[in-house]
């Protein structure tokens, strides 16, 4: 029996990135069931690994910020919107014993790894099928571009930080990348753009010094000219953020009414966002109340009415702060921003699984600025919190006990 959970855990977590994207609930239909059977292992009183601080201070704080979404829900009411997302928000606890099922298997990584070679054949595929066969101007998958292109973006960076693990495969990670790199370009996600820039500084930073990084981030900034030259879409994105941004900015510095649309909408959103902290700086107003939250400030002719077609804040931070206040706030930075404070502070210790963590969290925190599916999709809350255990627990056995199996070969 134990022989063979083992290889089933390991085969749901080889497939977990591959078709995510394009089957409904793929994401979350593999993070339920390891869920399920982390549950059964509450039972059990032997087996158990003993984690060590780092680990048990992320866990808390993961726990902690769903307590805080159930407080803000009960101070502010609790109603249908706060039930229905509660089938999201309990990830945040559920990932508690999972984490300590996942700790007991430190070939997990390999696996999560080895899923990114066909994951990349597969993204760029459907990419390919959308833009060119179905001649649509993004590739938005079976969701949204605003998952497609950062779950694109994340294979792509992570294949090419993998390059010494590979061994004799690792002459496909160029090829495997750049497909991957394409699909997200074609994914017209601006939250996966800004995610991929990111996530190559932090790979050149840790992983190069002197004239190689300075090269290397050189040609970053050559290659980023080069895709936007090179891809219509690419340009028409960037154009008109930068186009609607500023006339945005304009017309708040003449005190004009801001009837605003396209990405410019973003930064009124934003802004409302922060009036309501204001008024609701604790608790906030509640998961799921983003509507009724900033009517009154419509009506009060403090914002343009546009902001109102929209169900949330499109930023996870303003999200969080506006719904949750200062206590869930405090929570979400800790839980987000602690593993990278951990994987910088124990780098030199076990280098390979350091980078993978901050290059996870790195990219969905720069996606987040962009997006709150982090808190209110299910597949983005699954591939954010299943990725990072998988990391967290590769690095804690690397650098903690020293075992064989945590080696850093792939191959």
């Amino acid at each position: 029996m134990g022989v063979f959970k083992e290889r089933f855990i390991h085969v749901l977590i080889f497939l977990f990135p591959i078709a995510g994207v394009g089957v409904r609930h793929w994401f979350s239909g593999i993070f339920v069931i390891l869920a399920l059977m982390s549950l059964w292992d509450l039972f059990k009183r032997k087996g158990r690994p003993a984690l060590f601080e780092p680990e048990k201070i992320w866990l808390w704080l993961c726990a902690g910020f769903f307590m805080s979404i159930v407080a803000s829900g009960v101070v502010n009411g609790w109603g249908e919107t706060q039930s229905k997302s509660l089938g999201v928000d309990i990830r945040y606890l559920l990932i508690v014993p999972m984490y300590f099922m996942l700790r007991q298997y430190p070939h997990a990584w390999r696996w999560l790894l080895a899923g990114l070679l066909p994951a990349a054949v597969y993204v760029a595929g459907h990419a390919y099928y959308e833009v060119v066969e179905l001649n649509k101007f993004r590739a938005d998958g079976v969701y949204s571009p605003n998952l497609f292109g950062p779950v694109a973006a994340l294979i792509a960076i992570w294949l090419l930080a993998s390059w010494g693990l590979w061994g004799r495969l690792r002459w496909l990670l160029p090829v495997l990348s750049a497909a991957a790199l394409w699909a997200a370009l074609m994914s017209g996600s601006r939250g996966a753009y800004m995610g991929l820039v990111a996530m190559t500084l932090v790979w050149i930073l840790a992983r190069f010094r002197g004239w190689s990084r300075l090269l290397l981030v050189g040609l970053l900034m050559l290659v980023a000219m080069l895709c936007y030259q090179a891809s219509d879409r690419v340009a028409e994105r960037v154009n008109t953020a930068v186009t609607d941004v500023q006339i945005y900015f304009e017309r708040l510095e003449q005190g004009a009414s801001q009837q605003t649309s396209g990405t410019a909408i973003r930064f009124e959103m934003w802004r409302a966002g922060w009036m309501v902290f204001q008024d609701n700086p604790v608790f906030g107003v509640g998961w799921g109340n983003y509507n009724k939250a900033v009517q009154p400030y419509i009506d009060a002719e403090r914002l343009s009415k546009n902001v109102a077609r929209h169900d949330h804040a499109h930023n996870a931070y303003v999200e969080v702060l506006m719904s949750l206040g200062l206590v869930g706030f405090m929570l979400f930075l800790g839980m987000l921003f602690y593993p990278i404070y951990h994987f910088i502070k124990t780098y030199t210790l076990s280098p390979e699984s350091a980078l993978f963590g901050l290059l996870h969290v790195t990219g969905i925190a720069v996606f987040s600025l962009t997006d709150a599916s982090i808190l209110l999709k299910g597949n983005f809350v699954a591939i954010y919190l299943l990725c990072l255990s998988v990391f967290l627990s590769w690095h804690a056995a690397a650098i903690y006990n020293r075992q064989s199996d945590a080696s850093t070969s792939i191959s």
